[in-house]
Parts: structure tokens; C-alpha cells; sequence
């Protein structure tokens, strides 16, 4: 490209330099004539020209590489930008569904841990109803002998209330009905029993 700029020039400057010297070459019509308006505007307009082809050479030579290598190196940029945005993108969607996997996925292990907790309830609540019975059933037992207990103790005491009785009765009657003779005559037979060997 900096070949055919300088092509380009040069053959502006030719054609430019060719129309200056038909211009100069034509015979003049009074000394005015020679630098006449037509002249000057011409012989600007080549200066122009020459001036805007050093000025496009000299940038095409020493600004174009650093223009381009900004244009690239931009690009590049922009290239890699769009690069991490799309890798961004992707890396938020995975984490999106990343998290709908473990929002579904929390759903499911709350459901689950409800389920244990009804099913540990349920098997806590058999338990202790089994455990109570049981309880209830050796107390009941337990009473039962006590209360067995209780009432052979009241009939022991019961019989043994009846048999003092029965003897403080059998004393008063005997006592009634025993005369001054038959107590010297017991009395009596008591020492005689008490002085045998």
C-alpha cells in the first residue's frame, strides 16, 4: 500500500508538473498576461497539490504504522472484550444453573428431612405410647401386689386382733366362771409341775 500511495503521488505531481509547464510554455499576450490570474491560481494549486503529497507521504511513513498498530491493537481489545463478556456470560449461566440445580436440589432435601422428622415423630410417638403402656402395666402390677399384700397383711393382723380377742374373751369367761378353789387347785398343780425334774 505505501507503494502504490507514493505511485499515486508521483504521478500527481507529474501530471500537476506537465500542465505547469504548458501553462508556462504559452506565449503571452502582454506582460500581464505571463502572470495573470489564470498563472498564479495554477502554480497554487500545484503547490497545494505538492505540499498535500509530502503531507500524505510523511503520514502514510511515520503515523499509518502507529495508527494501525492502534486500529489493531483496539481491535484486539475490543475482540478480547467481547471474548471475556461472552466467557462471563457463559460463566453466569452455568452458575445460574448451577444454582436452579441447587435451589431444586434444596427443594428436594427439604422435602426429604420433612419426611424423616414426620417418619422419627411418628416412630418417637409409637415408642413412648409403648413405653407408657408398659409403665402402666408394671405399675398396675405393681399395685396389684401391693394391694395383695396389703390385704394379707390386714388379714394376719385381722386374725391376730380376732385371737387377742378371742383370749382377752376366753380370760374373762374363764375368770368369771373360775372359783377361789379351782385357782388354789391350779395354782398348785403349777408349783407341783414346776418342782418335778
Amino acid at each position: 500500500m505505501n507503494s502504490s500511495v507514493v505511485r499515486l503521488c508521483t504521478a500527481s505531481i507529474v501530471l500537476f508538473g506537465n500542465a505547469a509547464l504548458a501553462m508556462a510554455s504559452e506565449p503571452a499576450h502582454g506582460s500581464d498576461a505571463a502572470h495573470g490570474p489564470d498563472s498564479a491560481a495554477w502554480l497554487t494549486l500545484l503547490f497545494s497539490f505538492v505540499n498535500f503529497s509530502i503531507f500524505v507521504v510523511l503520514l502514510r511513513k511515520y503515523a499509518w504504522p502507529a495508527i494501525q498498530s492502534f486500529l489493531s491493537g483496539r481491535r484486539k481489545e475490543v475482540a478480547d472484550a467481547m471474548a471475556a463478556a461472552e466467557q462471563a456470560r457463559l460463566e453466569a449461566d452455568a452458575i445460574r444453573r448451577d444454582f436452579a440445580e441447587k435451589e431444586a436440589a434444596l427443594g428436594e432435601t427439604r422435602r426429604r428431612m420433612l419426611e424423616e422428622l414426620r417418619q422419627g415423630a411418628a416412630a418417637d410417638r409409637e415408642k413412648l405410647l409403648a413405653e407408657a403402656q408398659a409403665a402402666a402395666q408394671r405399675l398396675r402390677a405393681e399395685a396389684e401386689r401391693q394391694a395383695e399384700h396389703d390385704l394379707a397383711r390386714a388379714r394376719r393382723e385381722l386374725r391376730a386382733e380376732a385371737a387377742r380377742l378371742a383370749a382377752d374373751l376366753a380370760e374373762k369367761e374363764v375368770r368369771a366362771k373360775l372359783t377361789d378353789s379351782d385357782r388354789s387347785r391350779l395354782v398348785r398343780e403349777f408349783v407341783e409341775g414346776v418342782a418335778r425334774p
